[in-house]
Order: C-alpha cells, then structure tokens, then sequence
C-alpha cells in the first residue's frame, strides 16, 4: 500500500511504499482519487481532514466513538465556512461498547 505523509518539518521517509508531501495541493488529492485502486484512508490527522473537507475532497467520513468522557477536547474539523451535509450510511456497535458510524457527503443541500 502506497503511503503518504504530511509534514512540514520532515526531510525524508525511510518506510516503504511512501511518498513525502511538504503541502497539501487538492489538484494532486484529486489526480490520486482518480486513480483505479484502493480508497484513500486519513488516519488521525484533523488538520489533513480539515484542508481536504474545504476541499470538498472527502467523500466518506468514517468516526469511531469511544464511551469516554474527557471533559474538553478539539474539534475534529476546523476551519470549515460552510455548513457540510452528511448522509449516515451505517451505524455499528462493537464488542467493545463503541460505535463506528460512517457517514457521505450528502447530495441535498445543507439547511
């Protein structure tokens, strides 16, 4: 799997199969999703999530929530002057007690 790292501090990669992008350039996001393979995943990157939602770049939103209270935290996606849609596509309960839900960019408009 071809892996792609985000970094404005880093010179280079050493791991396998991965390319090193200083900046996030949406005309390259879009050339990668219209490649023939695989889906694009970002894992754990809000800032990554928040360029390419502006973008209109994510197709599938997938969340996990965890039944735990912390008491504060950040918003996962920032910086988003539009209101965003989205469609639930499934809603599953792990053994676990979290919940995977996994939503689409919605084709109506956003009230």
């Amino acid at each position: 799997m071809t892996k792609i790292v985000f970094s404005r501090t880093m010179n280079a990669v050493t791991w396998e199969n991965t390319r090193l992008l200083h900046e996030l350039d949406p005309r390259e996001i879009e050339t990668l999703k219209a490649q023939p393979g695989k889906d694009l995943i970002i894992f754990g990157s809000g800032s990554i999530a928040s360029e390419l939602t502006r973008h209109a770049l994510i197709d599938e939103y997938q969340f996990t929530v965890c039944p735990v209270l912390l008491g504060s935290g950040e918003q996962l996606i920032r910086g988003v002057s539009t209101r965003l849609s989205l469609d639930l596509l499934e809603a599953r309960r792990l053994p676990s007690g979290d919940l995977v839900l996994r939503y689409a960019r919605s084709t109506r408009l956003a009230a």
